[in-house]
């Protein structure tokens, strides 16, 4: 089986994008005609995904936007789950890790009974903890490194002294995550989540980890630009330097699914409806846009 770096490749060939479909439903913001319930959202997505995965490399929903409708939220995802094709890469963005045995069974929720192909994983608890979620030559952890919120720096920026063993200087704790995440897994399993609103920082890390996939999140809504995110972002060392898009995937979220705007009519809509064909036609054309601004050579 192919390893997910490499499946991962294969689909960015295939559409020519680094897009990262995000997919973040909140029942505030669903457009016109489709409730604000769980129901509401579950149809929503299903519009969303039908529409804007054409054009992606991935697709990456927030597990809590689900998680908050309790099981009923949790079977509306697995069925989502199964909507998104075995060729297109299944990012769930869960931010788990804790110590191993725990770790071990968010493993086997996150891989075995969603089916995801790659996490995100928050490394706080060190390497011994994330191991289980790192350890499978075939699944794949985006580690929390620097990360996109305006707070970000209030930890991940203190610097941290030097480590002579490691051969690392006083730096910012974010780039000892990136240098410690170099040395993790068994090769092809850890990567690094690493925002688009603080490219010195993303810089600075692609020096650091040459090698390592980043999983980009910030652009569109939260302010990001795309220029130094496609210049810093893909890796530049083998092998995934190789690889189409060299590991890089660059969430958009609000900036797709926000183009929905206001559809006309009342009740929810449904798959033959004029002003779902509509909606999806707005969809994909926000996808398509993003995908072509973050078109990659092949």
């Amino acid at each position: 089986m192919n390893n997910y770096l490499e499946r991962l490749a294969m689909r960015t060939r295939q559409v020519g994008s680094v897009l990262c479909l995000g997919v973040d439903p909140q029942p505030e913001t669903l457009p016109e005609g489709f409730p604000a319930t769980l129901k509401g959202i579950e149809r929503f997505c299903e519009v969303l995904l039908d529409a804007a995965i054409p054009f992606a490399a991935a697709v990456k929903p927030n597990l809590a936007f689900f998680e908050a409708f309790g099981s009923a939220g949790i079977a509306a995802l697995e069925r989502l789950r199964g909507r998104v094709p075995a060729d297109v890469p299944f990012v769930a963005d869960a931010k788990r890790g804790d110590i191993g045995s725990t770790a071990a069974r968010q493993a086997v929720a996150l891989y075995d009974v969603l089916g995801a192909d790659a996490i995100t994983a928050n490394p706080y608890l060190g390497s011994e903890a994330i191991e289980p979620l790192i350890a499978r030559g075939d699944r794949f952890a985006y580690l929390l490194c620097r990360t996109s919120n305006p707070g970000a720096s209030e930890l991940q920026g203190l610097e941290v002294a030097a480590d002579p063993a490691l051969g690392a200087p006083s730096e910012p704790l974010y780039a000892r995550v990136a240098r410690r995440a170099v040395t993790w897994g068994p090769g092809g399993t850890v990567g690094l989540v690493v925002g688009a609103t603080a490219p010195a920082e993303l810089e600075r890390i692609r020096g650091i980890a040459p090698g390592l996939a980043l999983l980009v999140p910030g652009v569109g809504a939260q302010g990001g630009e795309v220029e130094p995110v496609l210049r810093f972002g893909p890796a530049t060392a083998a092998p995934v330097g190789t690889y189409p898009g060299g590991g890089l995937l660059v969430n958009v979220s609000r900036g797709i699914s926000g183009a929905a705007g206001k559809a006309r009519g009342d009740g929810m809509y449904g798959p033959g409806d004029v002003a779902t064909k509509d909606l999806a036609e707005r969809l994909a054309t926000a996808a398509q846009d993003w995908a072509t601004r973050l078109r990659v050579a092949i």
